[in-house]
């Protein structure tokens, strides 16, 4: 992402329809499907790519928070309100957390910055605790590509099915997997189509804090209802709520080595759930 970008969003997300739209799903999803910090006690949370921080007091809310992002400027402004620990990362490769630490990991447009996604993907299943979740959100539909992508260093946007594969194989179980920012689409889509040149910038967020922004994020977070009802079919954002399965056994490797490719870990996951389906067999011939 532009270092700038980071200055504006440290002004206006507070007060932007769309972060204060999405931070209501999400909320909203992490209460129902996560609970609270009562309900985890001594829980350890992780806002991976954390930003300016705007999230970090909000996720306090489900236990001890972290903060990491790969951006020196970003840590800066989360220190300027925040005093848990934070973290300079870069994934897949730099992410000082042991295997099985944090009860809950949150992703929030964080994913389609990573070349390497199924890597990073990989870092999370294994920085989860057993039971652990998973709440991740990313951008959606390629045809909406835009110089917004471009000005954030988008490697991609995704589609359902492209993201459903994805975390499938790498072996978690996923609870919610759904589109969102449905009912804004047909604006939003034509928003892009409109200014697919070089004619604005995300610098210029303030435009998403007035009083028609306002509609906006009602419109938006309005979601959170539809949300409990069914998956939307279509939308501006992919949201997934996902957990590391309690008996998911995965290959040993220790930071600093290389990850699996996907073929090894493809290999790898294939040999452990032979070896788990042997001892569900073996359980049963003795009863």
């Amino acid at each position: 992402m532009e270092e700038e970008l980071f200055d504006a969003i440290h002004r206006h997300a507070d007060r932007h329809w769309w972060f204060r739209g999405r931070q209501v799903i999400v909320r909203s999803l992490l209460d129902r499907m996560y609970g609270s910090a009562k309900d985890h006690p001594g829980a350890r949370v992780l806002d991976l790519g954390c930003g300016v921080g705007n999230n970090l007091k909000v996720l306090q809310a489900y236990g001890e928070v972290w903060g990491a992002d790969p951006s020196e400027k970003a840590l800066a402004y989360c220190r300027q309100g925040f005093t848990g620990r934070l973290d300079e990362v870069w994934l897949p490769d730099k992410l000082p957390y042991e295997d099985k630490t944090f009860d809950l990991v949150v992703m929030l447009d964080v994913l389609e910055h990573v070349e390497d996604d199924v890597g990073a993907l990989q870092r999370v299943i294994r920085i989860l605790k057993p039971g652990g979740t998973f709440c991740l959100t990313v951008p959606a539909l390629q045809w909406l590509w835009s110089y917004h992508d471009v000005e954030h260093h988008h490697f991609r946007r995704y589609h359902r099915g492209d993201l459903l594969r994805k975390l499938n194989w790498l072996g978690f179980e996923i609870e919610k997997l759904s589109y969102m920012n449905f009912l804004l689409l047909p604006l939003m889509g034509a928003a892009r189509m409109v200014l697919r040149p070089k004619t604005w910038s995300a610098r210029d967020l303030q435009g998403g804090t007035g009083a028609a922004a306002k509609v906006l994020e009602t419109v938006f977070s309005f979601e959170r209802h539809l949300l409990r009802l069914m998956p939307l079919p279509i939308g501006g954002s992919l949201v997934a709520v996902a957990r590391r399965p309690l008996n998911l056994e995965l290959p040993p490797w220790k930071k600093g080595e290389p990850l699996p490719t996907r073929e090894e870990s493809q290999k790898m996951l294939d040999e452990l759930r032979e070896k788990n389906s042997d001892k569900v067999s073996s359980a049963a011939n003795e009863k």
